[in-house]
């Protein structure tokens, strides 16, 4: 996510930012399809359209699971959260709220 916030701040300073070429193409198409299909290839699952409650972690502090709004539990050994800055910021748990990584 750094890579595309730093080509969008260039961007927006640019003088005649509107005329950089970021994707030859949608961004669902061009950007989301090839992650998704790059993540399923390796056997992962990609749940969409999902609303997270809350994130349960494990004793290291480490995530031990998702909690849906619909009740559902998400486990995994990795995960991608693709939500806006501040709906993260409500589902932080207070153990990783120190944690310089997520201070800024």
């Amino acid at each position: 996510m750094q890579c595309i916030l730093i080509a969008l701040n260039r961007f927006l300073q640019e003088k005649h930012g509107s005329k950089m070429a970021f994707l030859d193409g949608n961004p669902p198409e061009r950007l989301c399809k090839p992650i998704a299909d790059h993540i399923e290839s390796l056997g992962g699952q990609v749940i969409l359209n999902s609303r997270i409650q809350k994130i349960e972690l494990n004793a290291d502090k480490s995530v031990k699971h998702f909690v849906l709004t619909n009740g559902n539990i998400i486990t995994g050994d990795a995960y991608v959260f693709a939500t806006p800055v501040d709906i993260l910021k409500l589902l932080l748990p207070e153990d990783w709220k120190e944690i310089s990584y997520f201070k800024k």
